[in-house]
């Protein structure tokens, strides 16, 4: 395919870009001799009286190259000629081609650039004086340079007099020189690049040509194909591979936070390897988390199991109309990650490594000094229930005074004496957090890919290894990860296109202590670790109990990590197989066949063992309470995943403007789950082996499996890009449901317009050069239930029956125990599908040359026949009504995402840059509701906001007992543990009864109690800038959301201290400062009594003073890198070398009443935020391509 360079003519064809990637290569055994060697390229050309066009085109069929020229040349290609050459270079053949032509030409890779021979003697080289200047020129002479983004030299750059039949190209150093004569403007082209216009160039002049990347960026993958970006009508969003490059994490998840609009993204906890949980635009229904269907190269996949090297893009599916066709499983959103392909059939080999570490996000500095902390704890207890915490006398809180101030243990003040009874007793200033945690977490991760191929053949191949050392001090924790992909692709025939991809993934996590996946690891170490006792003896034993109190510091976690013989380890495997065959019946009809097999494994081992402890010298005992029992426990899950598609995809343009795609095909799903888990008692010690176990034993286990048939469809209309028309269709059967309601049709439709096409536009097309109006409807099913029916989501029409052993019927069979059966709650038999169905309004708008551009999305999404609570079944019955499909959850929102991208020139080089924000925001409500028919708040109910918080309103702290008398407002029903008086908080009496209440707790009569607010995210936001020049680049990207709210739990310590549990043992240094007394009557919490944040305490009550607003910012990720240039590095054989360094969550601003807290953590593990800190990452890494 021979390309025609001149302005009037100049076109490139998908096609042609396609063959212009394609460089030296012709198969894959050539191609490593190829990439060392370009002059052993051979060509055969037998041709006898040819044109010289013809024989371009026959050298371009059989060898994969591309010619190039301008109209110059056009009058040569007419000539014919004869020849004879077998095996020849290439470059000896085009000598003989054009030796009896006016045709000179210079070669790069499989591009042969073709101009007039005395052109090329005319841009060899820039006249270096003005006499050789006016020697050439006739009008005026402009000398410059043509360069890429980068600064590199492009070659062979067609440098042409505007309106003039002067051409002449840039040398190999990019330098051209041009006779302007009587010419007003310079136009600059190569191909792959954005064409240049200079308008008046004088003397020497910079022109950067811009990578013209429309048939890759501008190409967006949807559901069984792509679209150009332009004719997109559904809501879709897009992340490319440079947006997530370097940073400090592996985790897809972590790096897609913030990045699209409307994409929630959170972690339970900071946990190595914790899975994302994910949501497209809110709520999605009761009995459902709303996870959206993630699918990499189209095999349903775990996003956090993909190498982010790997990464090409990934496209969000919001809308009805864009996630349709994928039916039952694209509910609520679809996300599509598509992997790295070889592009330009060159041989590139990368490396990515880097090092870093952590700190943590919040503060660290806990109470230290022992004297103060026994002091504070005591008199919390004292207040709730007049006894000593710690039990200590007179005498323990002079020996604690004494030692008040020793930072470090004096020996003329040991920190552990032999008091009285010959027992260990303890007055420390110990650092219990600093000693249990290091959160500099060294992190290393090592990246390895390769590609290359030819025009038939092109392959991947790229290995991963991350490994991070964790956040205990003593005994670390330990997370390794490894991935592989191998993706081979080869056209075996011209009708037959063959791609297959191999992963690989490995994790292996390794944890000290209980096991992690239980998360007690966390609730005990924030237990009576206070800092007046120690974790170990002068003789190095143990603390677990000690005098008098008998309290365990940590319940023992501390003592175990020293040991190092109670631990979990859990390991997960994962492969995954795809082959995907490509049919081309004819030009316009493709039938492609996929066929996908995953299979994951997940290993784990959890071990208890005895501990050995000391309360008194040279005497020890062994722990065997419940966490240290000497048990093994080994388990292992295993899954199969096998999905077959086969679909035909048609696409025919008609008189040129009329364009019709259709996509029609079947899609069947099976998979199987199995578990099974030993365990065994009374082990010896050193031994990890279920056999040899002497005690009780246990097994147990589990199994399912289900299907999923799917016939769907898609008609695509585009008349000249300017109006656009697409319908959906998916008809879906599961075997989740009973056989008479297993089928479901779900359609969609989606229009689109570009206004800016249109004639009457043409005054403001200078400005607004895009402008787009987009609108779709259509509905999706859902046939996921969270397994709340009847704890089983893939039999939830079955009514489940449980096999049980009584324990309380031996005495009448022999002491031998009954086996009995215990039915479940009944299940609804017309269970059937949820439809979601979404209507989208759209724009899209660019303006200024594009370099501003906008989108914004209205929606609302429906969530119909879901599955809600019905009508309340007679007590006597035993039962709770089953859940049917009589609900509506209603969601509205909106997307708007701003970006401007430009660039200019700095002492002679280009610098770019550019910006982009994102907010968007949705409210949910409940409009219909069978269930609950009075209303009762704390439960659904039909017209309920989704997410709202109701609670009671404290406007203060009574400060004397006066205060109390005067007002008296009966406060009983929400402070019931003790009488109301000084440093009590004061609820506000709405509804002026002179009695704090909830009233009858109905949305009718609630007494005192207000919304307060919504624990759903409102308002996320980002914004991501970036910059290059000279070799350096700049990114920073923030991220946060503007309200949600958040009342604490009673289990967490970090905000209540010992309002939760007298002995929490990580007190902030400043909580001193925050609690009433008559000293401190402006505080923020009330007097002090242990444990009122539980168990039905006045701060269990949800009130707007405690309440939280999780509002952040975050700045989420900055990089600075510097790449070294080119000239250099290609000396030596290299492509590019490029250092960085980057940080990840370096700060956060937060609305939080306390810097203790993360807010992204806080809420973690049912509000107690008892869970491993997040931390914040600080990386330096090396990019070096060859």
């Amino acid at each position: 395919m021979s390309h025609d360079l001149s302005p009037q003519r100049y076109q490139l064809s998908a096609k042609a870009m396609a063959l212009a990637a394609i460089l030296s290569f012709s198969g894959l055994q050539a191609a490593p001799a190829e990439a060392m060697n370009e002059q052993s390229l051979r060509v055969t050309l037998n041709v006898a009286n040819m044109t010289v066009a013809d024989a371009i085109s026959k050298i371009e069929r059989s060898g994969g190259y591309v010619f190039v020229y301008n109209d110059d040349v056009r009058g040569e290609l007419s000539n014919k000629v004869t020849l004879r050459s077998n095996n020849k270079q290439i470059d000896d053949v085009l000598r003989q081609l054009f030796a009896s032509t006016n045709i000179a030409y210079r070669r790069t890779g499989r591009q042969v650039t073709l101009y007039k021979a005395e052109q090329r003697r005319a841009s060899k080289e820039i006249p270096n004086s003005r006499h050789d200047r006016e020697k050439q020129a006739v009008g005026y002479v402009v000398t410059g340079k043509v360069v890429d983004n980068a600064g590199e030299p492009v070659v062979g750059a067609t440098v042409r007099v505007k309106g003039r039949n002067i051409a002449t190209v840039s040398n190999v150093d990019g330098f051209f020189t041009i006779d302007m004569q009587d010419g007003k403007a310079l136009d600059v082209s190569y191909v792959g690049y954005h064409s240049q216009t200079i308008n008046k160039p004088k003397g020497k002049i910079t022109v950067v040509l811009a990578e013209d990347n429309a048939d890759i960026a501008e190409v967006v993958v949807v559901g069984y194909g792509v679209k150009k970006k332009a004719n997109l009508i559904g809501a879709v969003s897009t992340v490319t591979a440079d947006e997530l490059k370097d940073r400090p994490v592996n985790s897809v998840g972590q790096m897609l936070q913030g990045q699209v609009p409307n994409l929630t993204i959170t972690f339970a906890s900071g946990t190595p390897g914790e899975a994302t949980r994910m949501n497209i635009r809110g709520a999605t229904s009761i009995v459902n988390s709303g996870a959206p269907l993630v699918l990499i190269d189209g095999v349903e996949g775990n996003i956090d199991r993909v190498n982010p090297n790997d990464i090409e893009s990934i496209s969000v599916l919001k809308d009805a109309a864009s996630a349709a066709i994928y039916g039952a499983r694209a509910g609520f959103g679809v996300i599509l990650v598509t992997t790295k392909s070889n592009k330009d059939g060159q041989v590139h080999i990368t490396y990515n490594g880097r090092y870093s570490w952590s700190a943590p996000t919040t503060k660290t500095s806990f109470m230290t000094c022992g004297y103060d902390a026994a002091r504070l704890v005591d008199q919390f207890s004292m207040a709730m229930n007049n006894s000593s915490y710690t039990n200590y006398s007179k005498a323990d809180y002079a020996e604690l005074k004494a030692r008040r101030y020793d930072q470090t243990e004096n020996p003329n003040r040991p920190w552990v004496v032999v008091g009285p009874d010959g027992n260990y007793r303890y007055y420390g200033n110990f650092d219990w957090y600093h000693y249990i945690f290091d959160f500099k977490q060294p992190t290393w991760n090592h990246n390895l890919s390769i590609s290359g191929g030819s025009n038939k053949f092109n392959f991947v191949v790229s290995a991963n290894y991350n490994q991070r050392l964790g956040i205990f001090a003593i005994n670390p924790d330990r997370y390794n990860q490894k991935n592989f992909m191998a993706k081979v692709s080869s056209q075996l025939k011209p009708w037959l296109k063959l791609t297959s991809t191999s992963t690989l993934f490995r994790s292996d996590y390794a944890a000290p202590g209980y096991d992690f996946e239980d998360g007690g690891n966390f609730d005990n170490l924030w237990q009576h670790a206070l800092p007046y006792v120690l974790p170990c003896n002068p003789d190095g034993s143990n603390v677990y109990t000690y005098s008098p109190s008998a309290n365990k510091p940590t319940n023992g976690f501390v003592a175990m990590l020293r040991e190092g013989k109670g631990f979990a380890n859990v390991k997960k495997t994962q492969s995954c197989y795809a082959v995907n065959a490509d049919f081309k019946i004819s030009a316009d009809l493709h039938v492609i066949g996929n066929v996908s097999y995953k299979l994951i494994y997940k290993d784990k081992t959890t071990r208890q063992a005895n501990m050995t402890y000391s309360e008194k010298p040279e005497k020890y005992d062994k722990a065997t309470t419940i966490f240290f029992q000497n048990r093994l426990k080994e388990s292992r899950s295993e899954e199969e995943y096998l999905v077959y598609d086969l679909y035909a995809n048609y696409q025919k343009t008609f008189s040129s403007i009329h364009s019709l795609n259709i996509v029609a095909g079947v899609n069947h799903e099976t998979g199987r789950y199995k578990n099974i888990e030993g365990n065994v008692k009374d082990l010896p010690m050193s031994l990890n082996d279920l056999f040899l176990g002497t005690g009780a034993r246990g097994v147990k286990g589990g199994q399912h499996e289900y299907a999923l048939l799917g016939y769907f469809g898609r008609l695509s209309y585009d008349c000249a890009g300017k109006y656009l028309a697409e319908l959906n269709m998916r008809y879906d059967g599961t075997s989740r449901f009973p056989k008479q309601k297993r089928w479901g049709f779900f359609p969609s439709m989606a229009l689109g317009w570009r206004m800016s096409d249109e004639n009457f536009f043409s005054p403001l097309r200078d400005v607004v050069e895009n402008l787009k109006l987009r609108f779709s409807i259509g509905s999706l099913g859902n046939q996921i239930t969270d397994g709340r029916l009847n704890g089983n989501p893939y039999y939830p029409y079955i009514r489940k029956a449980n096999i049980k052993q009584s324990n309380f019927l031996n005495y009448i069979a022999d002491d031998k125990f009954f086996y009995y059966v215990d039915l479940a709650a009944p299940v609804s038999g017309s269970l059937t599908w949820e439809k979601i169905i979404t209507t989208n309004v759209g724009l899209d708008l660019g303006i200024l040359k594009n370099r501003l551009t906008a989108t914004v999305d209205l929606y609302q999404r429906r969530t119909k026949d879901m599955l809600a609570a019905s009508l309340t079944l007679p007590g006597v019955y035993g039962y709770s009504a089953p859940l049917e499909n009589n609900g509506e959850l209603r969601t509205n929102g909106y997307e708007i995402t701003l970006s401007w991208n430009d660039r200019f020139i700095l002492k002679g080089k280009p610098f770019y840059y550019g910006c982009s924000a994102a907010l968007s925001d949705c409210q949910s409500k409940l409009v219909r509701y069978s269930g609950n028919q009075t209303k009762v708040l704390g439960k659904e109910y039909e017209g309920m906001e989704w997410g709202e918080i109701w609670g009671y309103k404290v406007r203060g702290i009574y400060q004397t007992e006066e205060d109390v008398r005067r007002r008296a407002v009966d406060q009983s029903f929400v402070s019931s543990r003790f009488t109301n008086g000084a440093g009590d908080l004061i609820f506000e009496d709405i509804d002026n009864s002179t009695k704090i209440d909830n009233g009858k707790g109905t949305l009718e009569n609630h007494g005192d109690l207000v919304k307060l607010g919504n624990s759903l995210p409102r308002y996320q936001y980002s914004f991501t800038t970036h910059m290059s020049w000279n070799g350096f680049d700049l990114s920073l990207f923030l991220q946060g959301i503007g309200r949600q709210h958040f009342y604490p739990s009673g289990e967490n310590f970090a905000f209540w201290g010992p309002y939760s549990r007298i002995y929490s043992s990580f007190i902030p240094a400043d909580f001193v400062n925050r609690y009433w007394t008559k000293e401190n009557p402006n505080s923020y919490f009330p007097r002090p009594a242990g444990g009122i944040a539980r168990n039905g305490g006045v701060l269990t009550k949800v009130n707007n003073r405690y309440l939280q607003n999780l509002a952040y910012c975050r700045l989420k990720n900055f990089t600075i890198g510097y790449t070294l240039p080119g000239i250099l590095t290609k000396k030596v054989s290299i492509e590019k070398i490029r250092f960085y360094f980057s940080g990840e969550n370096m700060f956060t601003l937060s609305a939080l009443d306390s810097n203790y807290l993360d807010p992204e953590q806080i809420s973690g593990k049912g509000g107690s935020g008892n869970v491993y800190p997040y931390s914040k990452s600080f990386a330096f890494g090396l990019d070096v391509t060859f």
